[in-house]
């Protein structure tokens, strides 16, 4: 089961773009599920955060529709996807899950999470894989993947110690220990805490900052930022396929996928 072909209309699979001055707000808006990420919904905000990169925007800002950022990816459809098979799980995580991760990794401007509630499970390493992070006051932080047995899909126990620290980041990722907002600035996961009500504006006066500045050398910055915290994240990428493709198809999962059934 895949997706041919990339959403680009930002308000199709559940996607909201916007303008800012100076930047873009890009929102995951399917508060319904929890801002739960389906394949279209990935191809979705890959295709708002290039196209807003591609119309000028100095920052792209990433939040989700209140009160969740992003409860992690769509249990129903993985498992349907997983039904095709181990290669076929890798294809779409590949395609669509890293296509996203990429995107983000990849677009020359700034893309700033705004982390309005729980990021978890693919919601906190969507958060990762952003340049900065914002987040508001009762913001957590869980890597959900461990507890429905899987592995971080989209490059959480690459990122996380990075950010972190290897032992902080192990009772996170091997535990499901949460992170809260405080917690998450003092271990440096994210640059601010913000009340809620305040956290777009505060997001729009760091676009207004970044945009004040001269848009080649933010861009080269972002590069040799990426070059020194993703050296070897491709292949960690084309590992997390296979071996997601082998969890997604195990028993483990299945249990998880029926106990959120119920």
């Amino acid at each position: 089961m895949g997706i041919d072909n990339p959403g680009r209309d930002a308000e199709a699979g559940n996607v909201r773009s916007s303008a800012l001055a100076d930047g873009a707000l890009v929102v995951l808006d399917r508060p319904a599920r929890r801002n739960a990420l389906t394949i279209e919904i990935v191809h979705a905000l890959a295709g708002a955060i290039t196209d807003a990169a591609a119309a000028g925007a100095r920052a792209i800002v990433l939040t989700g529709a209140p009160p969740v950022f992003c409860a992690g990816g769509d249990l129903p459809q993985l498992a349907a996807v997983a039904e095709d098979g181990a290669s076929a799980v890798s294809d779409v995580i590949y395609r669509a899950f890293h296509g996203l991760v990429r995107t983000i990794a990849d677009v020359s401007v700034p893309v700033i999470a705004a982390v309005n509630g729980p990021a978890i499970g693919a919601g906190l390493d969507l958060a990762l894989v952003c340049d900065l992070r914002l987040a508001a006051r009762d913001a957590q932080f869980v890597s959900s993947w461990i507890t429905v047995g899987l592995v971080p899909g989209m490059g959480g126990a690459f990122l996380l110690p990075r950010a972190i620290g290897s032992t902080r980041a192990a009772g996170a990722l091997l535990l499901g220990q949460p992170i809260m907002a405080e917690q998450a600035l003092s271990w440096g996961l994210v640059n601010e805490v913000v009340d809620g009500d305040g956290l777009i504006e505060r997001a729009e006066q760091v676009v207004a900052t970044i945009a004040a500045l001269p848009a080649t050398a933010v861009a080269r910055t972002k590069a040799a930022m990426r070059r020194s915290i993703y050296a070897g994240f491709d292949q960690e990428l084309a590992t997390l396929g296979a071996t997601q493709g082998a969890l997604l198809t195990g028993a483990d999962f299945a249990a998880a996928v029926t106990r959120f059934r119920r």
